[in-house]
């Protein structure tokens, strides 16, 4: 009897010990996107402090910021897009998200509500094996965070037409098993409970800018789309579904290259708006990016698009949806966090990058105080990228109006944030200019352009400091300043040396 009961203790042991490996195992190589990108919306939507949901593609994943909107606004959102979700897996993704939280709004941009076919593993006759594959893991990304249910099974029979495909969704270990090559320390972490997780609530800022913009003619006046495709159909099922749940919706079409056929399509989505009597931003034509500063890629935003996307976002959501602005609440801590963190990121970023033309995008954003100087001769002054994204940095043309030199101060003050905006100030001068007595982080401030190898840039608290000279650096054209307004302390510096148009950080 003993013996018995102790190979019964022994089996039972061994199947415990089985399925904590079989359990880990299924931890470990689960690919984690999808948790990376989506765990903690159900913190905050457990603790209900989720105002907005946005909704739709990658242009969305990197053109609407939840981290901006609640730094400027203090209203909360969870960036719920998916990389090539089209209308159909938006709409699941809204009924899963809907499942634990009820936003205030829900703002959904219509990109790619032109595709016309039901399955995303089928998609239509023009879709390659590629094209198909691509779709299937984009769904994932989608899909793996949610718990298997009813819910799920509906979401991926409806999106999914292959039995086999649908058991990846349904029993992702699958899929997944093989993946004991490609793990990283991140899969490890995860099984120890240390998983790596957005700090943005969803969103992913790129920090690069597209040097070569397309332009594409427009449609002929209120042009739309030939058929009713797919994609409006499930657009109308997402407009039903919030109004029917009592839920604000606004529906976006958000700025990039767009072709003739996506101009189109968004004329499509203000039509299908007009019809349920909900707001349409139609933000294609509005002025508020400049595509040679504020674009990623032809087809997405880069952080600083982003952020004024954002911001005519909020202000948008300040005059029209009613909503609180919890900045100084302290259940919203974790949205403080996650601002401070983003600005560490990006100043990180800066210091840390060797691109003139992505330094100048990253100090148009009010992450961090900056001195940008430019030597009479320098081939900066013959090229428009820069002077385009000096002037959006300092927010006005003079750059364009000066041959050599010409300095700019982007001052933070005390680093406190106003609705809608920062506290900063811009100083400028060019050619034979100087400033006086200009209050700064580093101190007052005077700058004097004496000579092309000799330059002041001096406190008159100390005027034995000169931060334009450097005997190392003497023939470098280009210096920028990167220093903490609140300490006065300088966190970097760089200098480049152009040839013609090309930048040689030195």
């Amino acid at each position: 009897m003993k013996k018995k009961l102790l190979s019964l203790i022994k089996i039972a042991g061994f199947l415990v010990v089985l399925g904590l490996c079989v359990f880990g195992a299924m931890v470990i190589v689960r690919r984690n996107d999808s948790d990376y990108k989506y765990k903690p919306f159900f913190g905050q939507a457990k603790e209900g402090n989720i105002d907005v949901l946005f909704m739709g593609s990658s242009h969305v994943i990197n053109g609407l910021d939840p981290v901006t909107l609640y730094k400027d606004y203090g209203y909360t959102a969870y960036n719920m897009g998916g990389h090539g979700s089209v209308m159909q897996a938006t709409y699941w993704e809204l009924i899963e998200a809907l499942d634990y939280c009820t936003p205030k709004w829900v703002v959904v941009d219509a990109y790619m509500l032109e595709k016309n076919y039901q399955y995303l593993d089928e998609m239509d006759e023009t879709a390659s094996e590629s094209d198909k594959k691509a779709s299937i893991d984009q769904f994932h990304l989608n899909m793996d965070v949610w718990p298997l249910n009813k819910l799920k099974i509906a979401a991926v029979k409806d999106l999914i037409h292959d039995k086999d495909v649908q058991k990846e969704f349904l029993f992702d270990f699958s899929v997944y098993h093989s993946r004991w090559n490609e793990l990283t320390k991140d899969d490890y972490d995860t099984l120890m409970g240390k998983e790596n997780v957005t700090s943005r609530f969803g969103s992913e800022m790129r920090k690069e800018v597209e040097m070569s913009p397309t332009l594409f003619p427009d449609p002929a006046e209120g042009q739309e789309l030939a058929e009713h495709t797919v994609g409006a159909e499930y657009l109308m099922k997402i407009i039903d579904e919030c109004q029917r749940r009592g839920i604000g919706v606004v529906v976006t079409y958000l700025p990039f290259c767009a072709t003739t056929d996506d101009k189109m399509a968004a004329n499509s989505a203000g039509t299908i708006a007009a019809r349920y009597s909900v707001p349409y931003l139609n933000m294609l034509n509005l002025g508020i990016i400049d595509i040679d500063c504020d674009l990623n890629d032809p087809g997405h935003l880069n952080i600083t698009g982003a952020v004024k996307v954002t911001d005519y976002l909020g202000k948008w959501l300040m005059e029209n949806g009613d909503l609180t602005d919890h900045r100084g609440d302290a259940a919203f801590e974790k949205f403080n966090e996650c601002v401070s963190l983003a600005s560490r990121e990006n100043v990180d970023f800066l210091l840390g990058q060797t691109n003139f033309y992505d330094d100048l995008e990253m100090l148009s954003l009010d992450d961090v105080s900056a001195v940008v100087y430019l030597n009479q001769g320098s081939g900066s002054f013959s090229d428009d990228e820069v002077k385009k994204l000096v002037s959006n940095i300092a927010g006005s043309d003079k750059i364009y109006n000066v041959s050599g030199p010409y300095i700019l101060i982007k001052d933070l003050g005390d680093g406190k944030t106003i609705q809608g905006g920062s506290n900063v100030t811009v100083y400028e001068a060019g050619d034979s200019e100087s400033l006086d007595g200009i209050a700064t982080g580093l101190g007052t401030m005077v700058y004097q352009p004496v000579e092309q190898l000799f330059r002041f840039l001096y406190p008159k608290e100390d005027e034995s400091i000169n931060y334009l000279y450097d005997d190392d650096h003497i023939y470098d054209d280009i210096q920028i300043i990167i220093y903490d307004s609140e300490s006065g302390e300088i966190l970097g510096r760089k200098y480049y040396k152009s040839y013609g148009c090309e930048y040689k950080e030195d």
